[in-house]
């Protein structure tokens, strides 16, 4: 069996009055160079999810940070670097979903 990581997901909607086009360039800009900034982060990825393909799915996308622990998660998200990606959020997202989860890679490249 792979290793096994700590990983947060943040499950997120797009700002009301934001365009698509505004909401992927803040996040995939903007927010993920604050992310990748924070300490102990293992692997960051940014998932879109296409609304017209998935009308049911009452979300625009989520992120994956993975860490060593979830107290490494913790640390990271107390952190300067957490408290100030955590603060941009409101600039792209009407709402967060947080939740953490244990990962087993049992396939992976």
């Amino acid at each position: 069996m792979g290793k096994t990581f700590t990983k947060r997901l943040g499950i997120l909607r797009m700002k009301d009055g934001m365009t698509q086009e505004a909401f992927v360039s803040h996040w995939l800009d903007k927010h993920a160079a604050l992310c990748v900034k924070l300490p102990g982060l293992r692997r960051y990825s940014v998932n879109l999810v296409d609304r017209q393909r998935f009308p049911n799915f009452d979300y625009d996308g989520f992120s994956e940070l993975w860490f060593d622990s979830e107290e490494a998660l913790n640390a990271a998200m107390q952190s300067t670097e957490g408290r100030t990606l955590l603060s941009d959020l409101p600039n792209f997202a009407k709402d967060v979903s947080p939740i953490i989860s244990v990962e087993h890679q049992i396939v992976w490249p």
